[in-house]
């Protein structure tokens, strides 16, 4: 058995499962691809601030891409996973008291604010 060593690339569209668009070819015929596939004449490559890659087929998709989020940095869950219902209480009480603040800074009536 020989052994073959061939140089492949995948190119495929970010916006899944909106778009099915995804190709696989020989680096050697990127040329014939690229004449055969138009819409490959058009791809967009984002690349985000934490070095993730992204892949869109054309401007319809990057702007669904955007809409989604899959541009924004990951944010780290919210959801306590191991707790128990006196953090749970702690949290829920930690929440209602910033939205009163925040309430009483919007309305004016929570007393003057110093700024040292």
């Amino acid at each position: 058995m020989a052994l073959i060593d061939q140089p492949l690339r995948t190119i495929k569209c970010d916006n899944q499962p909106d778009c099915n668009k995804e190709i696989t070819f020989d680096r050697r015929q990127e040329k014939e691809v690229f004449e055969a596939n138009l819409w490959l004449k058009s791809i967009r490559l984002i690349q985000t601030v934490d070095q993730r890659q992204l892949v869109y087929c054309s401007d319809v998709c990057e702007i669904a891409g955007a809409k989604s989020g899959t541009h924004n940095l990951p944010v780290p869950k919210k959801i306590i996973e191991a707790g128990n219902t006196a953090l749970v209480n702690a949290a829920a009480a930690a929440a209602a008291a910033a939205k009163a603040s925040d309430e009483a800074l919007k309305s004016g009536s929570g007393g003057p604010v110093i700024v040292p």
